[in-house]
């Protein structure tokens, strides 16, 4: 221990010595600098803790976890739910004004997170029988909210909103269904043959596209009762879409005429011819209207905020994009229309000239086409129905996802129990140095005093001897002095 000391090393049967020593003064100091630090830590926590609001959903098919649609294909809930469309609609149905909406989305979504909670899995070896995957939407409260807002209820309010709008969309998304309706079959003499035509065909694209749609969703899918996929019953719908072109052949080459055809035909492009026109000006005030918003944005030292001036240059651009595909689909219908118009006048003549038994063969011709096509379409939309009913039975859309918690307020801190023990660890670890180096410090000053008081005592005795010697040398000077 000696040796140890005298070469100033420390090893730890010393430091555990020192420990032991200064064990009631460890245990002081560590009291004393634990309540002053949970004080402060509590102070802080109170400054720093945000409210928060959130709701809870749970997803009920397997694969969601992965970032599996219902159908097998890919989604990403935490885009979908935070999505500006969502955040938008469901401000909207909280019934906040076009221009606070605006302000909002952005706001919403930057303070908006979807946090994964649990995931109940019960298996039968290595198959899923039973599995449930929770998610929490939170919306944390945000100063910039605050301002905008009428009070801190409504931040309940949005993020309900913007849970529920969400499961609306992800129900519509992935549930079949159709509007499509069955169609009566045609007779009599007052049929319109192009009006029955320009319907029918307005029904048959409908059909196509949303088989195209389902197709392309559920590409793995085949009806248990029909035996087909929707890609299938698609080239069956695209075939009958054939069988219609004649139809329309048969009507413009003959030109049948009789109960108001070319005039339709003339009335339908009329409508194009106006539409086209329409939605060029539109175009062309949308672009001058962007023109002026980007001399704004890059003429340097403007006044007016550029955040604003940014949005409504992308809503002006958004509605450009729109118009122009509503310009090009109103000229794709006039040239349509102008092509009828000029074969139907190409042929005139030749109905015109004919017998009344002959046209009226042509039109039983036309309806008896019309007729055929009608039965052949409710045949497929048959299928089609019975195709979804296969479908939806194996997903139950409604069961999928729901909202297993309401809205409620929680609190948030950035200081967790984890940084609060490791600050107390801390602590505690500095307590125990201060208290050994104080313990240190006190007894080298005792062992101080003790050696000086040995000094001063031994430097007493010497000179008390001292005294003594000289006392004595005196005396026996004294004695020969005497004699």
């Amino acid at each position: 221990m000696e040796e140890e000391q005298q070469n100033g090393e420390l090893t730890f049967k010393m430091i555990w010595q020192k420990i032991k020593i200064s064990g009631v003064r460890i245990l002081v100091y560590a009291m004393i600098g634990i309540i002053i630090t949970a004080g402060i830590m509590g102070i802080c926590s109170l400054i720093v803790t945000n409210s928060q609001y959130e709701t809870k959903i749970t997803y009920y098919y397997s694969g969601v976890e992965k970032g599996d649609d219902p159908w097998g294909g890919q989604m990403n809930l935490v885009d979908d739910i935070r999505s500006s469309s969502n955040v938008r609609n469901a401000l909207v149905k909280c019934g906040y004004d076009e221009a606070t909406i605006d302000v909002l989305v952005d706001i919403v979504i930057e303070n908006l997170s979807v946090v994964p909670v649990s995931i109940n899995e019960i298996k039968d070896g290595d198959r899923v029988v039973s599995n449930d995957y929770n998610y929490r939407i939170i919306l944390a409260q945000n100063p910039a909210l605050d301002r905008k807002i009428g009070s801190r209820n409504e931040y309940s309010t949005i993020v309900d909103s913007i849970t529920t709008t969400y499961i609306e969309t992800f129900k519509s998304k992935y549930n079949m269904t159709t509007k499509l309706a069955a169609i009566d079959g045609v007779s009599g003499e007052s049929v319109n043959t192009v009006l029955n035509f320009s319907s029918l065909r307005q029904n048959l694209n409908t059909f196509a596209q949303e088989l195209k749609g389902w197709a392309q969703k559920a590409p793995e899918f085949i009806s248990s009762s029909q035996g087909v996929s929707y890609s299938t019953l698609a080239s069956q719908v695209a075939s009958l879409s054939i069988e219609l072109d004649r139809y329309r052949t048969h009507i413009l080459t003959n030109a049948i005429d009789g109960n108001g055809e070319k005039a339709y035909i003339e009335l339908k492009l009329n409508e194009y011819n106006a539409e086209t026109s329409a939605y060029a000006k539109q175009v062309s005030d949308l672009k001058e209207a962007l023109a002026s918003i980007q001399t704004i944005i890059t003429t340097p030292g403007s006044s007016q905020n550029t955040g604003v001036v940014i949005q409504e240059s992308q809503k002006l651009q958004d509605a450009l994009l729109v118009a122009t595909d509503k310009h090009a689909a109103a000229m794709q219908n006039q040239e349509i229309w102008t092509s009828y118009l000029n074969d139907y006048n190409a042929n005139a003549d030749n109905f015109a000239g004919k017998t009344d038994e002959e046209k009226k063969a042509l039109y039983d011709k036309a309806l008896l086409m019309a007729n055929g096509i009608i039965n052949d379409y409710n045949a497929l939309l048959n299928s089609y129905n019975e195709m979804l009913k296969d479908y939806n039975s194996g997903y139950s859309i409604n069961s999928l996802v729901r909202v297993t918690s309401g809205a409620r307020q929680t609190t948030f801190s950035p200081i967790t129990k984890m940084m609060f023990f490791i600050i107390i660890a801390v602590v505690i670890i500095l307590a125990v140095i201060i208290a050994m180096v104080v313990t240190s410090k006190k007894g080298a000053m005792k062992i101080a005093a003790l050696t000086g008081k040995k000094k001063t005592e031994e430097e007493d005795q010497i000179e008390s001897a001292v005294e003594e010697e000289i006392a004595q040398i005196q005396d026996e000077e004294d004695k020969e002095n005497l004699l």
